[in-house]
């Protein structure tokens, strides 16, 4: 790896460490389920998240230096927190509220996901999902910062949103725009038909979207798997935290005790397009490509790449992207 990627990947490292300091321990999968009686019986059984009607333990209110104390639940169990948006349940809106990408490998590394979940978390990464179950479409993509962000916490989970609309950022008009297409529900599972134009997410690093810190560039993009609970409340569950789950702070699921994920996004990253990408952290920007390749795309020959592109979109070289996600019921606009 070059040295600039070097230099980037060990400030993302280092800010990392402050970000992850309050997070749970990752939970063991149980994978098959024990029936009690000594016997294993091979059968995996899922456990529901919890949606308690009241708290299931006491617990006092986050630390915080100076502003609003965030929304916060007193559980033991991961949940559906009790303060999330009422959804129509054949019009459901989602914000993704956890993304694990598991290829390429460089961005599935603990230090970029540490990096980039906070942004989740704080609300300057705004993902959405959109379905209408009457017509069977979707839409996906960020959604624009601008609207209200709500009361709760820095106003995530009571805000009002809605997806790009030919008025992106510093005049990038319809670059943010989100994809649409068909989706299909079998039993409590959606998945959509592969996208055929590009969708940029762009993740800030400021809640007003006036500071680029990246944007992932996706064709051929795809959601599947995605978990519908009947009042379309929860795509996985929060994870709480010495006894408390916490809306600007806490981990969540992407996947059930079995090793089902809740949801899923796979999607291509052409070369061409990484290098027009680049990564801000620190002050320091390089191209997108440059990291998940491990080489300077941009002087390096791609035979001499670390990493080696692994798919084709329209003839050219890409990487697959694919992550598991968990999401919450959000107020999106029609």
């Amino acid at each position: 790896m070059n040295r600039f990627s070097t230099l980037l990947l060990t400030s993302v490292l280092a800010s990392s460490m402050g970000a992850c300091s309050s997070d749970p321990a990752t939970p063991t999968d149980g994978g098959v389920s024990d029936t009690g009686g000594g016997a294993d019986t091979g059968v995996c059984v899922q456990t529901p998240i919890a949606d308690p009607v009241a708290n299931m333990t006491s617990c006092s209110a986050p630390i915080v230096d100076g502003g609003t104390v965030p929304y916060f639940q007193c559980t033991t169990d991961p949940v559906c927190p009790r303060g999330r948006y009422t959804n129509n349940a054949m019009r459901p809106g989602f914000r993704l509220t956890y993304i694990k990408i598991t290829q390429p490998a460089a961005l599935a590394s603990a230090a970029i996901l540490s990096t980039v979940n906070p942004t989740l978390q704080r609300g300057t990464f705004l993902w959405g999902l959109q379905f209408d179950l009457a017509a069977n479409t979707f839409r996906t993509g960020g959604l624009n910062p601008m609207y209200t962000h709500g009361s709760t916490g820095v106003g995530l989970m009571d805000g009002q949103f809605a997806f790009f609309n030919n008025n992106g950022p510093a005049g990038s008009g319809p670059r943010y725009n989100p994809i649409s297409g068909m989706v299909a529900v079998t039993g409590t599972r959606a998945t959509t038909t592969r996208a055929t134009t590009t969708v940029n997410i762009p993740i800030f690093s400021d809640e007003a979207g006036t500071m680029l810190l990246t944007q992932l560039p996706m064709d051929n993009a795809t959601i599947s798997n995605v978990q519908l609970t009947a009042d379309r409340g929860c795509i996985g569950g929060g994870l709480a935290a010495g006894g408390r789950y916490t809306e600007t702070t806490s981990r969540w699921l992407t996947e059930d005790n079995c090793d089902q994920p809740f949801g899923v996004v796979d999607a291509d990253i052409t070369v061409e397009n990484a290098k027009m990408v680049s990564v801000t952290i620190g002050g320091n920007p390089t191209p997108l490509c440059n990291i998940i390749s491990g080489a300077n795309c941009m002087t390096d020959p791609q035979s001499g790449w670390a990493r080696q592109p692994d798919t084709m979109v329209n003839g050219m070289p890409a990487y697959h992207l694919r992550a598991n996600f968990a999401g919450i019921s959000a107020n999106i606009a029609q």
